[in-house]
């Protein structure tokens, strides 16, 4: 395969803007199994992965997010590996690339069930539920019912939490993405399913378990006869030394936070206090999160160029999918960081003014999305 060949040909054709591609939805259903603002178009990772990588090669994302590469790569049966330092993503990305049983997912839900109609919700997780709010305080997003529910399921989530299981990590997804939105399986009062925006509307009475199954089966549906390469992925900081083998990856495909844009555990506050958080997680976790550090210094990308220089196979490529707005052009401050452990081999800007906007008023300062592509 000629890569750099390929890599011009998409530069001219851009063909995650075409139909089928340019598809509000194009995709695996699977892709929404718990959406959130800022992750790349799965369009556009599953050309940029036929573009940088062959049939069982390994693609890596050490900012795996909601899972996104791991996930076309394992349908392009390439082997996916990836990392996060949240829990909340690692969970996500784990539940797309690898195969359930609905045995035991039947098995979570019956204890999950009898947890709420047995057990008394927790002090930390009352004092938590007080403590955190941000927009609005979280019981004014449910009915009170509906509300002990989530409570009481937020104990069960933390006392039982399994990241190895794809079981698990499906039914606990599933359960962050109907925690708000406007969806028939939401929970909340009417808000939005990426961002929750202060809630209007009603309150209603939803039981929690019901809404889950639903969710559930429709995530299930979204793989039945899916081949998929199983993956891998863990919780990591990306700061520190990855354990992953050396030279053992064929290409690095990923997008960090852009800078002076959306802020992952703000914009996902609600899924961060059940996932565990209390306020002093905010106060202080936060501060371990790349989008904060790189907002005082962009030498903490020196360690992420390193690492992955280590990692990639000779003759390999990293690609980046990066921010530029008015305040800051991202590609071009990464770019002396970069070679000094990686070849630079292009930096190329595309207009966002195609990019959906899932009905979000702000998105953030970024008006070009950037490809920083490098090799090994």
């Amino acid at each position: 395969m000629d890569k750099e060949k390929n890599w011009k040909n998409f530069k001219i054709t851009l063909p995650h803007r075409k139909p089928p591609y340019s598809k509000r939805n194009w995709g695996n259903g699977l892709h929404s199994l718990c959406s959130y603002q800022g992750k790349m178009k799965p369009s556009l990772v599953h050309h940029l992965i036929n573009v940088f990588s062959n049939k069982n090669q390994l693609v890596l994302d050490p900012f795996a997010g909601s899972g996104t590469t791991m996930f076309e790569a394992s349908l392009q049966n390439r082997n996916s590996l990836g990392f996060d330092i949240s829990k909340i993503a690692v969970a996500i990305s784990h539940a797309k690339i690898n195969n359930y049983n609905s045995k035991n997912i039947l098995k979570i839900l019956n204890e999950a069930q009898n947890y709420i109609d047995k057990s008394k919700i927790s002090e930390k997780t009352l004092k938590d539920s007080k403590d955190v709010k941000f927009n609005k305080t979280l019981k004014e997003y449910y009915h009170p019912k509906t509300f002990k529910e989530i409570l009481s399921l937020r104990d069960f989530f933390i006392k039982n939490f399994d990241i190895k299981s794809a079981d698990w990590c499906l039914v606990f997804s599933c359960m962050l993405h109907i925690l708000h939105g406007n969806r028939p399986y939401a929970l909340s009062r009417r808000s939005h399913p990426l961002t929750p925006y202060a809630p209007t509307g009603e309150f209603q009475y939803k039981n929690v378990i019901d809404k889950l199954k639903r969710k559930i089966d429709l995530s299930l549906s979204h793989k039945t006869d899916l081949k998929i390469t199983s993956g891998k992925c863990f919780i990591q900081d990306i700061l520190k030394k990855w354990n992953i083998k050396s030279s053992s990856v064929d290409l690095i495909l990923t997008s960090p936070p852009f800078a002076f844009s959306t802020k992952f555990y703000i914009n996902n506050w609600i899924r961060y206090w059940f996932g565990g958080w209390g306020i002093e997680n905010f106060d202080k976790e936060s501060f371990n999160y790349l989008e904060k550090k790189q907002k005082k210094n962009f030498n903490v990308y020196d360690n992420i160029f390193k690492e992955s220089a280590r990692v990639l196979k000779k003759n390999s490529y990293m690609v980046l999918h990066l921010g530029l707005s008015d305040k800051l052009d991202m590609g071009k401050i990464l770019l002396p960081i970069a070679e000094k452990y990686l070849k630079v081999s292009d930096l190329f800007n595309e207009t966002v003014e195609h990019c959906e906007k899932h009905g979000i008023r702000d998105k953030g300062g970024t008006k070009e999305h950037q490809y920083l592509v490098l090799k090994s």
